[in-house]
């Protein structure tokens, strides 16, 4: 069975691209992945989470990534942190849009952190190719 990791980081990669969208209020990302790696007013957004993951077969196989989540155009509430918002999903592939939809249906399956060195196991469906 494959697992996947999720590790936040303080920074993010340059040349990622819009790979997809999730909808999750801040309050929510605040506890699925800790502190964002950007808050303030920046060219067009106010906060952006960069999270490496790392996907396992368990037998010495493995796929990394990374992607952001990121308020377009000022696109989250400033007053409301538990107003949902769209947040960009960026990344290098669609791998990466992937890893983001499954960290949010895990947390909305679970409601808790899903880092601090926690494998978390992929359903079947769910599986990259490795």
């Amino acid at each position: 069975m494959q697992t996947i990791q999720f590790i936040p980081c303080d920074s993010g990669p340059s040349g990622t691209c819009l790979q997809g969208k999730i909808k999750a209020s801040y309050y929510d990302l605040l506890e699925m992945f800790g502190e964002p790696a950007f808050e303030g007013i920046g060219d067009k957004i106010t906060t952006e989470w960069v999270i490496d993951y790392q996907v396992s077969d368990g037998e010495g196989e493995r796929k990394y990534g990374t992607f952001t989540l990121y308020d377009w155009h000022f696109a989250r509430n400033l007053h409301d942190n538990s107003a949902v918002t769209d947040w960009n999903v960026g990344g290098f592939g669609f791998d990466d849009s992937i890893a983001a939809d499954i960290a949010c249906q895990m947390f909305a399956d679970n409601r808790e952190s899903l880092v601090y060195a926690k494998l978390h196991e992929l359903k079947e469906k769910d599986e990259f190719i490795l």
